[in-house]
């Protein structure tokens, strides 16, 4: 039964993706009977449930152990159902929790923890709006996005941004595009404006309950120490409808730059490329006019514009797009934060290095690296967590707290230029670390006593390093390092034909 509702979920979630890409300017008007049907309220349950989460409460006090072991799953979502048909169901306010940045001291990102009946609700609507905006989101949006992430971002800049022609001394010395413009949105999830928002929803969305529902969400308020605040603006993060609901008012940024990044708007019968191919062949075109180009790559509210021109192209350009964003989403560019900068100096995005390298063989090539703020900050953690004050652990301990830290962190930077050489570093650091630990655990210990002690690795015999029963180092410098490849994002299910392998 469980297989077939899986499968009832996934066929309904075709059909929108399918609709919605042979219809783009036309909205879905019957969708109230599948958010509310038993099938999808399951689906959504077995997600919330399943994910980590599921065991924070919101401001009822309810978590999915206690529905679980009180009124029962089947019981719980018959009854949501019921408060959902009868017009009965409101959103609880969200409960306020405030989470330190990363990085960033004293300072705190307020999260949002709706209950869990909200938080089923969310996922119902969800998986609904899903497939039918999905259809319609750009190929430079890649953040909350199915499939993608931040390293396919980062490799379609890199791609961008390679210089294609040579000069006659065989080198590439003209680049592409030689300024960006970073883009940071002053507190974007906190001040999306609901009637922007609302308005872009509808033109999919001719569902009134529906697009009624999803306003409930955004009004619905949050209780912060005892005190409820009204949120007249913004999606609430934590929310399961947030991110998508971002990216839905954001989408304004592409649109700016359509000519430039996708013909949607401007598609002609008699033409036979496809969208991307009539952008890419207005960006050359108009490079070679000698008119200014702008192409948009976003994950999320993060975002920068590549600019083909000169610099006061680009600041004409950010000021224009400060009051463009403005004027169709209720938010503002931060003045400070959003900073016209030379490709040849580099700049920052997603927690990445992104530069022009000269080569003298070859010329100008795109680099993605590692920051070396993210290296001392990875160091700093590893320092803190093998101080003199937690010496009351074991080796093993130590090890199952520092391990997820190192492999997440290789994980996430192994297909920057230089990567291996960076891991090393870190790994003679961290064994270096732990060293120390360990003297400070032993003080009756020799050196040659505490090196001595190192025990081959299991996954490479004649390799010794710090090591207890079957837990031993993470060492960074074994992950394999490449370059991220565009072909190795994934595709929804719901975006595959039922005759599509995988599907």
């Amino acid at each position: 039964m469980d297989h077939q509702a899986e499968a009832w979920v996934l066929s309904v979630q075709r059909k929108l993706y399918q609709w919605s890409k042979a219809n783009p300017e036309d909205a879905w008007r019957d969708m109230w009977g599948w958010v509310t049907d038993l099938r999808t309220l399951r689906h959504a349950w077995r997600r919330v449930a399943s994910n980590r989460g599921g065991r924070t409460a919101g401001i009822d006090g309810m978590t999915v152990g206690r529905i679980r072991n009180g009124i029962g799953e089947h019981r719980f979502l018959v009854g949501l159902q019921a408060e959902l048909r009868s017009g009965a169901y409101r959103p609880s306010p969200a409960r306020r929790k405030l989470i330190p940045k990363a990085g960033k001291p004293r300072q705190f990102r307020p999260l949002g923890i709706p209950t869990i009946r909200d938080r089923v609700v969310q996922g119902a609507v969800k998986i609904l709006l899903e497939p039918i905006f999905e259809a319609q989101f750009w190929h430079v949006s890649y953040g909350f996005r199915p499939g993608r992430s931040t390293h396919g971002a980062l490799e379609y800049i890199r791609r961008a941004a390679l210089p294609q022609k040579r000069d006659r001394d065989t080198r590439r010395s003209r680049m592409p595009y030689p300024w960006v413009i970073e883009g940071d949105i002053k507190g974007c999830f906190d001040n999306i404006s609901h009637h922007h928002l609302l308005e872009r929803l509808r033109k999919r969305i001719a569902d009134r309950r529906l697009v009624k529902l999803v306003g409930q969400f955004l009004k619905a308020g949050v209780l912060s120490e005892e005190q409820f605040l009204r949120t007249d603006a913004g999606t609430p993060q934590g929310g399961i409808l947030s991110p998508l609901l971002a990216n839905i008012a954001l989408g304004v940024i592409e649109e700016r730059y359509e000519r430039w990044t996708y013909h949607r708007s401007k598609t002609q019968a008699r033409r036979e490329s496809d969208g991307v191919k009539a952008a890419k062949s207005a960006r050359d075109t108009d490079r070679k006019a000698g008119r200014c180009v702008f192409l948009p790559v976003r994950y999320a509210d993060d975002f920068v514009v590549l600019v083909s021109g000169t610099q006061e192209d680009a600041i004409a350009e950010k000021s224009a797009l400060a009051a463009y964003l403005h004027r169709t989403t209720g938010l503002e560019l931060s003045p400070e934060k959003t900073k016209v900068t030379r490709m040849t100096e580099g700049f920052e995005f997603l927690g990445f290095r992104f530069g022009m390298h000269w080569d003298e063989r070859y010329g100008y090539g795109p680099r993605v690296e590692i920051p070396k703020t993210k290296v001392v900050s990875l160091r700093r953690r590893v320092k803190q967590l093998t101080g003199r004050d937690s010496t009351s652990v074991s080796l093993g301990d130590k090890l199952r707290e520092i391990n997820p830290i190192l492999r997440g962190w290789a994980n996430y930077y192994r297909h920057c230029v230089g990567a291996g050489r960076v891991f090393v570093g870190i790994d003679w650091y961290v064994g270096l670390r732990l060293f120390c630990w360990l003297g400070k655990k032993r003080p009756k210990a020799g050196v040659r006593q505490l090196w001595g002690s190192k025990q081959p690795s299991s996954r490479r015999p004649t390799r010794r390093l710090w090591r207890e029963g079957p837990v031993e180092q993470h060492m960074l410098g074994w992950t394999p390092v490449c370059r991220y490849r565009l072909a190795w994002m994934g595709t929804p299910d719901f975006a595959m034909s039922s005759g599509e392998p995988d599907a």
